[in-house]
């Protein structure tokens, strides 16, 4: 199994030195991240209230443009970057480094910037969505067909649990001829959980996984190991449901 996450907005700052361009997996998006951080350098240096007002950042928080500079900029693992709820609830501080290996062949993220990247890959922060139109023009312009592509090499012959939001499917489906099964978070008394548990939940089962690292061939293992450990976990015809 692949678990496929979305990124988050919110992300720490800092890291580890870098010289160059971060050093990504699947390096078929590899021209795309070149164009699009390019792109977005110039851009919120050229046109600052434009890109802010895109970025959809606030007079308090228009700093942030000076975050999209990424030729030499610090690095560190986007499981550790990223810090919306969903990630804070992975408790990822935790993880061994053998808990970290699984989840590196294992967790996969979906950012708008980079594209499909390892949780372990490191990378700077940033400001960019998947709805952001980039002087104008959809992310759909840059990344055409290299994201599936990457998703079909992530999935490497496996299944795919897709976590993401609808902006992020939106943007890059899941090939066909890929297996996959979108992860649907319920309440026990009824109905889709809100957003915000939505997440938490999300990062909560991702915790539970790596702390396990289970082989997980196909949706019904993935049924009984949650099962097993006391998570509410039933399989649809194309989907995950987690019962919260």
């Amino acid at each position: 199994m692949r678990i496929l996450l979305p990124p988050s907005e919110t992300k720490l700052k800092g890291g580890l030195p870098n010289a160059g361009w971060p050093t990504l997996s699947f390096s078929g998006q590899d021209t795309t991240r070149a164009d699009l951080m390019s792109a977005v350098e110039s851009w919120c240096r050229d046109s600052p209230v434009a890109a802010a007002k895109a970025l959809k950042l606030g007079p308090k928080s228009i700093d942030e443009l000076a975050n999209n500079v990424f030729r030499d900029a610090d690095l560190m693992p986007a499981i550790e970057r990223y810090t919306g709820v969903l990630y804070s609830a992975t408790n990822v501080s935790r993880w061994t480094p053998e808990q970290r290996d699984w989840a590196a062949t294992h967790v996969f993220i979906h950012s708008a910037l980079f594209g499909i990247i390892s949780s372990l890959d490191e990378i700077p922060a940033y400001r960019l969505s998947y709805d952001t139109r980039l002087s104008g023009r959809p992310l759909k312009d840059f990344w055409l067909d290299s994201l599936g592509r990457a998703i079909t090499d992530m999935a490497a012959g496996d299944w795919v649990l897709d976590a993401r939001s609808g902006g992020y499917r939106d943007l890059a489906p899941i090939p066909a001829g890929v297996p996959n099964y979108y992860l649907d978070v319920f309440s026990v008394n009824g109905g889709k959980a809100l957003n915000h548990f939505n997440k938490i939940h999300k990062g909560e089962f991702v915790a539970a996984l790596v702390t396990d690292s289970p082989d997980l061939a196909a949706p019904d293992d993935l049924v009984n190991w949650a099962n097993s450990v006391g998570i509410d976990v039933r399989h649809t015809l194309d989907s995950i449901a987690l019962l919260v």
